[in-house]
């Protein structure tokens, strides 16, 4: 039964139209106001049996949940993003050579792609999404601290494969939880609040890990991090778990339909074009050493990259939401080619900062709109497995990247690997050409 009709027992005064449908005029029936009185404690379905009556509206995401996210978001990007860009000059000053420096790289983000996978497994299995978060965060802060007393490479690539795979958890379980709280018609705007993190965190990040490696070093640089990570489980103590609200018919069909060709597609050009856009990161950061720019330079431009792409998440998956999600992903992956393209002939720090500039303006735009993507393609039943594989895609990606880049410029050197960049970002725009899409705005089946 919809709004326009009364359940048995409710007056049948003159009905007068909101926005909810049609309720009497008299206000026997507010289930909007009462339902708020209530703090959403009850979900639409119970609603609607309690009742009789469909409201025509939806739970959306509450401020606690979608600040607590937000927080262990920032601090995951804070970190990772602050320690990325040096943490291949890192391996070097430790004795590696770039082919090194790129397995090490390399072999932490098999690392990451495991966490991810691990979060999507237990999220389906046990729903104990909150435990997790709050378990990896707390196991974190020695780790990151252990990294700045690394003495070799074998000491340094097994703390950062451990602190890595804690980040993987971090960031999948976080989009899990927002995937299954936010509404139907917020989650590009829900997904492009939470991608904020990773323009500002590359930011603060970028910014304070220079300027810490310049005047402390890497053990006080990485002291500082490990206490910028406490705040992880901090907020990870506040989330609310989500359950699964589908009926057992609706759940039985989900299993039974698959993940559908669209997933499969997004999927592939996220891998391919992960892999590019981590080539480049590598070439980039060695190059830029190469050249004789220091550690504040290097992690500088990321910093003033990501600065500048911060409103580009919001407005990006608000858009999304009014004008389909497609058209963002062309322009995300055309972003990422254009700075390949330019860092083909950098050597100046402007240069590169261009090129930083828009692989930032790439990533802002596509993290928000995948997320999206995803939810709006998958049910509930398998979007732990499906969240968990797209996050994954991009930290695979990061092993191919940073191991095959990293042989491309011990043996081909960096023209030739930039090159191989340029081909993997063209790839990932043919991927996103035959997705086919639903209207996005009508709600998948939950």
């Amino acid at each position: 039964m919809n709004a326009n009709q009364l359940a048995p027992g409710w007056c049948d005064c003159e009905k007068k139209p909101t926005r909810f449908g049609h309720v009497p005029s008299c206000g026997a029936f507010r289930p909007v106001k009462q339902i708020t009185k209530l703090k959403l404690a009850l979900d639409q379905s119970k609603l609607e049996q309690i009742t009789g009556i469909d409201p025509g509206w939806e739970v959306i995401m509450s401020k606690k949940q979608l600040l607590a996210i937000f927080i262990g978001n920032l601090v995951s990007w804070t970190v990772g993003n602050g320690l990325l860009p040096l943490l291949p000059v890192y391996a070097i000053h430790l004795g590696a050579d770039p082919a090194a420096a790129g397995y090490y790289l390399s072999f932490s983000y098999v690392a990451i792609a495991t966490g991810a996978l691990t979060a999507g497994w237990i999220s389906d299995r046990f729903h104990k999404r909150r435990l997790l978060l709050i378990i990896t965060g707390v196991v974190s802060i020695p780790i990151a601290w252990l990294m700045g007393q690394a003495t070799g490479i074998v000491s340094l690539t097994l703390l950062t494969a451990a602190l890595w795979f804690c980040g993987g958890v971090a960031l999948a379980g976080n989009g899990i939880l927002a995937s299954l709280s936010a509404g139907e018609n917020e989650r590009g705007r829900i997904f492009g609040i939470l991608s904020l993190t990773i323009g500002l965190g590359g930011f603060l990040g970028g910014t304070l890990s220079g300027y810490l490696v310049e005047n402390w070093g890497f053990p006080g640089m990485l002291g500082v991090m490990a206490g910028i990570l406490f705040f992880w489980p901090s907020s990870a103590y506040f989330l609310t778990e989500k359950e699964d609200r589908q009926t057992p018919e609706v759940k039985t069909t989900a299993v039974t339909a698959g993940m559908g060709s669209a997933f499969y597609l997004l999927l592939s050009a996220s891998l391919v074009g992960a892999i590019g856009g981590f080539i480049v990161l590598l070439v980039r950061s060695l190059v830029m050493d190469k050249l004789g720019f220091g550690a504040l330079a290097i992690s500088s431009t990321a910093a003033v990259g990501s600065i500048i792409s911060i409103p580009i998440p919001f407005l990006a998956g608000w858009w999304s939401d009014r004008y389909g999600r497609k058209t963002f992903l062309y322009a995300g992956y055309a972003a990422a080619l254009a700075g390949v393209c330019v860092l083909a002939f950098s050597t100046l720090l402007w240069q590169f900062l261009v090129v930083v500039i828009l692989g930032s303006c790439a990533t802002a735009v596509l993290a928000p709109v995948n997320s999206a993507l995803v939810t709006d393609l998958l049910s509930t039943e398998v979007i732990g497995k499906g969240f968990a594989m797209l996050n994954a895609s991009g930290w695979v990606g990061g092993i191919f990247g940073f191991a095959g880049g990293g042989i491309a410029l011990e043996y081909l050197g960096p023209l030739l690997t930039i090159r191989l960049g340029i081909w993997l970002a063209v790839l990932a725009l043919v991927f996103v050409i035959p997705i086919r899409l639903q209207n996005q705005h009508t709600p998948a089946v939950r």
